[in-house]
């Protein structure tokens, strides 16, 4: 932390597409949940600043390279990574990840008039939507094995198919069910998640001590913005216009 406020920058790697998550305005600032927290992280560094851009370097990345940027690959280098990156083995063993600052996993979608639908045991006997080339289709069957699923070629074709009453439910990752949400605003989610994945905060491992204490700094951080009300502040600014849900904690 001393490093970086004698350096008078902070270089966070973010998602350039993929809102609400993080996403390059046309003007070229970054906006979404993801670089909103690496806004408040900016601040807990640093202090309150009229403008927490000016002592951030933001550094495009994409899902693949998310973690090889906080090695400087491609360059230029990352000191933190908000890029929903997901803990793996190979990603724990890459970077070290802080705790999980949100959520996310595959969903039920249900027209707006289902009231038949509310969770995953009322999937029994009924028709799900998936596509060509995921696990869905699995992963509906080991989340309830009455379930009977219709594979198609993409979510745009189960979209039509849920408006024609020809499926009961469509199963995606939440972020596509938003998506088809804004599309058909019509339809609404229900239920708990069918599988789970925790985003979390990546940050280069630390050698020689050189980043003792930063992970620890970043977890406290992030506990802190849970507990004070930031984090939920910052769902309703910029997920809940997509999910239309309200949350205060990333994990249930």
């Amino acid at each position: 932390m001393y490093a970086l406020q004698t350096k008078g920058k902070i270089r966070i790697a973010v998602l350039e597409n993929a809102p609400p998550f993080a996403f390059r305005e046309p003007n070229g600032t970054y906006s979404g949940f993801e670089a909103d927290l690496g806004r408040e992280l900016a601040k807990a560094i640093f202090g309150p600043l009229p403008n927490e851009d000016s002592v951030i370097e933001w550094v495009a990345v994409d899902r693949s390279t998310a973690v090889n940027a906080l090695a400087g690959l491609p360059s230029p280098a990352a000191d933190v990574s908000f890029a929903s990156i997901i803990p793996t083995p190979a990603s724990s063993s890459a970077v070290d990840l802080s705790d999980p600052y949100l959520l996310s996993g595959e969903r039920i979608l249900i027209a707006a008039t289902n009231d038949e639908i509310k969770d995953i045991p009322d999937l029994d006997s009924q028709t799900v939507c998936v596509t060509q080339g995921t696990s869905v289709g699995d992963d509906v069957q080991m989340a309830n094995e009455f379930a009977k699923t219709l594979t198609l070629d993409s979510y745009a074709s189960c979209l039509g198919a849920l408006r024609r009453s020809q499926v009961d439910a469509i199963v995606a990752d939440e972020a596509t069910c938003w998506q088809l949400m804004k599309e058909d605003p019509g339809t609404k989610l229900v239920g708990r998640y069918l599988t789970t994945e925790e985003h979390a905060i990546g940050v280069k491992k630390s050698a020689a001590n050189d980043r003792e204490g930063f992970l620890s700094f970043i977890d406290g951080w992030l506990a802190g913005a849970i507990r004070d009300g930031t984090w939920a502040r910052l769902y309703g600014l910029d997920i809940s216009p997509f999910s239309k849900e309200t949350k205060t904690t990333p994990v249930p």
